[in-house]
């Protein structure tokens, strides 16, 4: 199957094609015929796209649609063959006469040696047999040279003529003309089928409009959306949201609710077309959830909210009020608190409220990274950057936060050239690859968070005074357990029932173990709660009671208040004496009392004054 065809108007045209293309070849079928069959013989090949003919058969070939049509042109050397044959003849006044479409457009006369030549196009076999009957009885001319009809009209009124014939070369021309037209349809097919099957697989509806307005294309989910008919419904549906388009809207089709948007299309200010965009609210939610899987596998999320922060403590209640706040603006925030106090979980509730909650959080942990890398792994690097480079560069965490938030936990142990670097991203919100020349602007916002206290840092000499104060823009302070000590009991009960759900928390922390948890200093604070409410379920089912609480809790790490008691001033002996029995008791046994206070049970009763 070719898509090209040559349909000569003469034999001699078609041995000269049949020549030229087995030399080149090329696979082209060639077909002599005349204006007045040439129709019904190229619609014989219908797989035929680019039609090569010349003159009258052209013309009525140009009315079939779909068809392109190369046209065989006469070349100079081909008119001055002709000529020089009638002149041979003694022929000094020639006319040539031919159709426009193989000619000049316009009549013109020129003088080539001895000989006039009066050049006369025409349109239409009509005028060409007007024309050389006007030459021939005018005696205007003493020879025509012409196409094969004007040659015919010649010889019927007795005039010398010669045939304008087309040279192997101008056959040549069209063949390759024909060649590279077909070439280039067959890659705009190639770009039109790709362009539909991405039309055709997008989630969102896509239809194209004329200049009237009316579908001129369309893929299937534009076509669902309406109902399966959008050639009828998109036009009366439409109109009103066509008409006064605003901008981005949410809108109702049939029953379905879809985000529609329309854009214009077209060349030099004059729009053309119309593209209407609509994205189903299912399918936007969906995608939404896409996107939120992607960056949970990727680890770009934050799955702390504010919820997940379990207090009753009046005093971090009313911090959590504050950072929520905090999470409506853009500022750069601080978060300082010791060690296991919950400084990310805080860090991802204010990201998981803000304004960039479907976008990524990243958090980097500053001191897990070794300084000789820290630059490359924060900012990124270009092929070639440096030994072991990757060959295709690396996006840094800043650039995968664009758009989100960064958290940078431990910022004080940042290097101090990095952390100049670090104020220029706080400054200019853009950043340069390591070995790249290339500035990449963000949009990020950055959390921070430390342990120390970068105030007597920066008067160190270890922290950059300048980056202090953009870091420091909202400042929170998480306090210590121990300093919110009506949280201890609460957590300890919700960690040891995620961890031991079938013991009963209040049969196994009796209330001496409670006293002496509510007492211990927790430097690890909740993270070192959480571990311990583990050992405790662990411990739970071989143990009744909570005599062995020193063996599971490290003694070295007992607050100094398990050995301690304070006693107001003011109190008699007596009084004191209670004091220290009922603080002995709430760690000891009775039988272990007696024996550190070096008594008897019988002195521990009456000194209490009760049965014990």
């Amino acid at each position: 199957m070719s898509l090209i065809l040559f349909a000569a108007p003469t034999e001699e045209v078609g041995r000269k094609a049949r020549k030229i293309i087995r030399r080149k070849g090329l696979s082209i079928p060639v077909l002599v015929t005349d204006d007045k069959s040439a129709c019904a013989e190229i619609e014989s090949h219908p797989e035929a796209l680019v039609i090569i003919s010349r003159g009258g058969v052209a013309e009525e070939i140009k009315k079939i649609p779909g068809k392109t049509v190369v046209e065989v042109t006469t070349s100079f050397n081909d008119i001055l063959t002709a000529v020089a044959y009638l002149s041979s003849k003694d022929c000094h006044r020639i006319a040539i006469v031919m159709r426009d479409n193989i000619l000049f457009d316009i009549p013109q006369n020129f003088s080539l040696a001895d000989t006039d030549i009066f050049v006369r196009p025409c349109r239409t076999y009509e005028e060409i047999e007007a024309t050389v009957r006007s030459l021939v009885i005018g005696k205007t001319v003493d020879g025509i040279a012409g196409c094969r009809y004007a040659i015919r009209v010649a010889e019927e009124n007795g005039m010398l003529n010669s045939y304008v014939d087309s040279s192997e070369s101008s056959i040549e021309k069209a063949i390759n003309d024909a060649v590279k037209i077909r070439d280039a349809k067959k890659k705009e097919a190639l770009q039109l089928e790709q362009l539909q099957a991405v039309v055709q697989n997008i989630q969102e509806g896509i239809a194209v409009l004329d200049e009237n307005k009316h579908p001129l294309f369309f893929n299937e989910e534009a076509n669902r959306l309406f109902q399966g008919n959008i050639l009828r419904n998109l036009p009366k549906q439409m109109e009103p949201y066509i008409k006064d388009y605003t901008g981005e809207q949410l809108i109702t089709i049939g029953e379905n609710t879809a985000l529609f948007r329309m854009i214009p299309i077209g060349m030099r200010d004059q729009h053309e077309n119309t593209v209407l965009v609509f994205h189903e609210t299912g399918s936007i939610a969906k995608s939404e959830q896409k996107i939120r899987t992607s960056m949970y596998q990727k680890g770009l999320y934050a799955k702390k909210h504010f919820s997940d922060i379990l207090t009753v403590s009046p005093r971090v209640k009313k911090l959590l009020a504050l950072a929520e706040k905090f999470a409506q603006t853009e500022a750069n925030v601080l978060i300082t608190g010791e060690t296991g106090t919950g400084k990310e979980g805080m860090a991802q509730s204010i990201h998981n409220v803000s304004q960039r909650s479907h976008k990524p959080f990243v958090s980097v942990n500053c001191a897990s990274i070794p300084p000789n890398l820290i630059e490359s792994e924060l900012f990124g690097y270009v092929e070639g950057a440096f030994t072991g480079a990757r060959r295709s560069g690396k996006k840094g965490l800043f650039e995968l936060a664009d758009g989100g938030t960064i958290f940078l936990d431990e910022i004080a142990e940042l290097p101090l050239n990095i952390q100049g670097r670090l104020l220029r991203v706080l400054q200019e919100h853009e950043i340069m690859r390591v070995g790249d020349d290339k500035i990449i602007p963000l949009d990020i916002r950055v959390i921070c968070a430390t342990n120390k206290n970068l105030r007597d840092m920066v008067d160190e000499g270890n922290f950059r005074e300048d980056l202090y104060y953009r870091v420091n823009v909202l400042k929170i302070n998480i306090p210590p357990l121990r300093e919110r000590r009506e949280d201890i009991m609460m957590l300890m009960q919700y960690y040891f029932h995620q961890f031991a759900p079938k013991i009963e928390f209040s049969s196994w922390f009796d209330k001496r173990l409670k006293n002496r948890l509510m007492n211990y200093a927790w430097p690890g604070n909740i993270r070192e709660l959480r571990n311990m409410a583990e050992v405790f379920a662990c411990y739970a089912d071989g143990y009744g009671s909570c005599i062995h609480l020193d063996e599971l809790m490290d003694g070295s790490r007992m607050s100094n208040n398990e050995n301690t008691i304070e006693i107001p001033l003011g109190l008699s002996l007596k009084e004191i004496e209670i004091a220290v029995i009922d603080r002995m008791l709430e760690q000891y046994t009775p039988e272990e009392t007696c024996a550190k206070l070096g008594i008897s049970r019988v002195t521990l009763w009456r000194k209490c004054r009760r049965e014990v």
